[in-house]
């Protein structure tokens, strides 16, 4: 077993005893000093950075205002011109369900239509020749239909030639 000496009578005392024997003096434990090192340092390294983070707007140079940016107005979409033929069509139900659709007359020359859509009940069916004459079936409901056909101009206009709520 390891022994110690005592600081006041100088006596060798067992190094697991607090008191002496021979005196009875209470005989001091020597701490190490790490711990408090350790919580120094943290606080120090703290100190350091809040004194860097208030400094640091200092240190930045002066922002520069953005640059403005300025944009002429955008002009309004082009509308499409107005179509400059026109074109009719007539249309019949067939009990029960088929709808004819027929193209009669028409002012337009070759090219200038582009498309006849049609749609029924708001659901897109086909499309119809646009030679007067022609003529195509569709299927529909036993009820009645809501038959819109829409024309396609050669200049980007578009135009409702046909529409029967109750065929």
């Amino acid at each position: 077993m390891s022994r110690k000496t005592c600081p006041h009578c100088g006596a060798l005392v067992d190094s697991s005893r607090t008191v002496c024997p021979n005196c009875r003096a209470v005989m001091k434990v020597k701490r190490s000093m790490t711990p408090y090192l350790i919580v120094a340092g943290i606080i120090g390294v703290v100190i350091l950075i809040v004194a860097i983070l208030l400094l640091l707007p200092a240190l930045q140079p002066a922002s520069q205002p953005l640059p403005q940016l300025t944009l002429p107005p955008t002009p309004p979409p082009a509308e499409a011109a107005s179509p400059t033929c026109t074109i009719a069509v007539t249309g019949r139900k067939n009990p029960p369900s088929t709808i004819l659709l027929q193209v009669m007359t028409s002012t337009c020359y070759a090219g200038d239509i582009t498309e006849l859509r049609v749609m029924i009940n708001g659901e897109q069916k086909g499309t119809i020749s646009t030679s007067p004459g022609s003529s195509e079936t569709f299927t529909g409901t036993s009820g009645s239909n809501n038959v819109i056909v829409t024309a396609t101009f050669a200049n980007g206009a578009e135009s409702v030639v046909f529409q029967n709520a109750a065929l």
